[in-house]
């Protein structure tokens, strides 16, 4: 963790705000009640959504009250969908990191944005791409040939276009030469992670969905978005589900702009905890500034 950048909690939160123009319009407000976990609301539903970072574990730590309340939701025996924008893994490397947490999830209970790359990759045969936080096990067979940026295979002025998967020990200043590039010679641009920020349990990372929206303001792009709160993941997620409606269906996450944003623009209901991007923060005052609103609010999960 010690190369990562981290982000302040003002600066991602006013480039939320500075870029909600590019994400789903805000559904009308609701009135949050809150309650104490989800334990209390399980009953009105039949199929949960549930974030990762913020609402299951901060990174490697498990939120303590997430074995409990794990537990709770198995017992309703209401479906349950991890929806994550993680960007960084596989799905089977996903799932072990669950389980090596106690959460005994299935791989075909698992999704991210990283699902549809398979979809949204060109064939092969027409160039390569540069791609920021590759993991090659994540480019489809018969993809276009991927390569890491930077790297002594990658050009980023050759590159027909731009894969944004995961920061790690990629910091802002070292995007500057992929902006320029961009700025000649604009190129499509996939971000398999639109988050602005992870949080851990001491701070909070760079994410891919920073370094997108600012390379748009700077060019005339607009970035492919793969993630939450795009409506093609949770499509691909309740793909099986799609008998129980969707006021049937929680979705559970820390970030107003993403999870909730996401859920509620589906007709879903939401739960904003307070244990990830939100800790230590109003979150009535949050959801009257983005004008982003929760139909739940908990402590924690």
């Amino acid at each position: 963790m010690c190369a990562r950048e981290y982000l302040t909690f003002d600066d991602t939160w006013a480039g939320y705000l500075r870029w909600a123009h590019r994400l789903p319009p805000a559904p009308p407000p609701v009135t949050p009640r809150q309650v104490s976990g989800i334990a209390e609301i399980i009953g009105d539903f039949d199929a949960v959504i549930l974030d990762n970072f913020g609402v299951l574990s901060l990174g490697p730590p498990v939120i303590p009250q997430g074995a409990a309340a794990y537990e709770c939701i198995r017992k309703a025996g209401v479906a349950v969908r991890v929806v994550s924008n993680d960007g960084s893994k596989g799905i089977a490397a996903m799932c072990e990191s669950h389980r090596a947490r106690g959460y005994l999830f299935e791989e075909a209970e698992i999704f991210a944005g990283i699902s549809l790359l398979e979809d949204s990759l060109p064939p092969s045969g027409n160039g390569y791409w540069a791609a920021i936080g590759l993991d090659p096990s994540l480019i489809p067979a018969g993809a276009v040939d991927v390569r890491a940026w930077p790297g002594e295979e990658a050009d980023i002025d050759g590159a027909a276009g731009l894969l944004l998967l995961d920061c790690d020990d990629f910091w802002r200043k070292d995007f500057a030469p992929v902006l320029e590039s961009f700025k000649r010679h604009p190129r499509p641009v996939i971000v398999g992670n639109p988050d602005l920020t992870a949080p851990y349990s001491d701070a909070m990372s760079l994410e891919p969905g920073y370094l997108a929206h600012q390379l748009a303001d700077e060019t005339e792009i607009r970035p492919i978005f793969l993630g939450k709160p795009f409506a093609p993941v949770y499509e691909l997620a309740m793909r099986d589900l799609a008998h129980i409606p969707p006021e049937r269906v929680l979705c559970v996450g820390d970030t107003l702009h993403t999870d909730v944003l996401g859920g509620r623009a589906r007709g879903m209901k939401t739960l904003l905890v307070e244990t990830g991007f939100t800790r230590g923060k109003d979150p009535l005052a949050l959801a009257e500034e983005s004008g982003i609103w929760p139909d739940f609010i908990a402590p924690s999960i």
